[in-house]
């Protein structure tokens, strides 16, 4: 499965940000909570309460209670989510599924972007957890993150992180 890596998160979401606050903002929902694009889209304003989002996982995972990730940097900065929940108690992004892959294929072409990269799944839930697993190696915290129920679920992203590294290895070879 495709990820984005952090060279390409950096793109994409500048483009988003300075194309359409909106659509960065349900991007970046969906990447610091790792969510498929039906939980993006099935977010209230009344799921944010103290700085958390609760979220209602689908396809049978557990419902999980994440802060909302404040940053520096504003292209991942999350909190200006606060401010549309508290004036916003009903579903938060008016849009469908089909329109956030086609304005991450748009934002993603703009941005360099390999086109076979430019969904929501690899977009969202699989670069936090690629991202996770390069920072802790922890199959563990990525299920519970994830709100997975069976670890089997969460292996999916490690068959990447080792096409990757055979990827790495055969660049070092020399002959």
């Amino acid at each position: 499965m495709q990820y984005l890596n952090k060279s390409e998160l950096r793109r994409l979401f500048k483009v988003a940000y300075e194309r359409n606050r909106t659509h960065h903002l349900a991007l970046l929902v969906g990447l610091w909570h790792g969510l498929r694009v039906s939980e993006i889209l099935k977010i209230k304003g009344t799921d944010i309460v103290d700085g958390q989002l609760s979220v209602k996982r689908l396809k049978r995972s557990k419902a999980t209670v994440q802060p909302i990730h404040v940053d520096a940097d504003p292209l991942f900065d999350e909190s200006p989510l606060l401010e549309l929940a508290a004036r916003t108690p009903g579903r938060l992004f008016q849009f469908s599924r089909q329109r956030v892959d086609q304005f991450i294929r748009v934002y993603g072409a703009a941005a360099g972007i390999h086109p076979d990269k430019l969904h929501s799944h690899a977009v969202c839930k699989h670069s936090l957890a690629m991202l996770l697993w390069d920072s802790s190696h922890s199959l563990g915290m990525i299920q519970s993150y994830l709100g997975h129920r069976a670890a089997s679920s969460s292996l999916c992203y490690l068959a990447e992180a080792d096409a990757r590294k055979a990827q790495d290895a055969v660049a070092g070879i020399a002959i």
